[in-house]
């Protein structure tokens, strides 16, 4: 459930642990299960923390577009965003915190899209599971892993630079 919230972890590597320890249908529902309660949890973060920030960074015009579609119009954004695999959740849970959208509005649009997304995950992450030698298996959750990190920590250093700036 945390790791959802903290937005950046691959569920992959977690969807594979899951299937791997529990096998193919309780590993399905607590991988299942782990994204809607991640998304959940992370919604309400986000919104506490975009609570606390400066109001004027708020009236950026990025931050402005998002607080014009309606509640529905996210609903079905999140819905449609959901039903990508591999999209970062984070990202979408983020960015619905900072629109009008209610948390139980949230719940449903994120659970309705993430049923589809996590079927397909798994089926990937089963398919590979079955197909691939262990030590490939490894070498591909370590290759990444490190892609991952870097990506995060390059967004990470270019986010840090973006605040520097804003409040220059």
């Amino acid at each position: 459930m945390g790791l959802g919230a903290l937005g950046f972890f691959p569920s992959v590597l977690l969807t594979a642990l899951n299937i791997n320890t529990f096998g193919a249908t309780l590993g399905t529902v607590l991988s299942l299960s782990g994204e809607i309660f991640g998304a959940i949890a992370g919604f309400y973060l986000y919104r506490y923390g975009f609570s606390k920030i400066n109001p004027q960074w708020l009236k950026k015009p990025f931050w402005m577009y998002l607080q014009k579609p309606s509640a529905s119009q996210v609903f079905w954004a999140v819905i449609g965003l959901r039903l990508i695999p591999f999209v970062p959740s984070g990202l979408v849970t983020a960015g619905a915190a900072l629109t009008p959208i209610s948390g139980p509005l949230f719940m449903i649009a994120s659970t309705l899209g993430k049923i589809p997304a996590v079927f397909i995950e798994v089926a990937v992450v089963y398919g590979v599971m079955h197909t691939l030698p262990p030590s490939y298996q490894y070498s591909l959750a370590l290759v990444f892993l490190v892609v991952t990190g870097l990506i995060w920590n390059k967004n990470r250093r270019k986010d840090a630079d973006l605040f520097k700036k804003e409040s220059l």
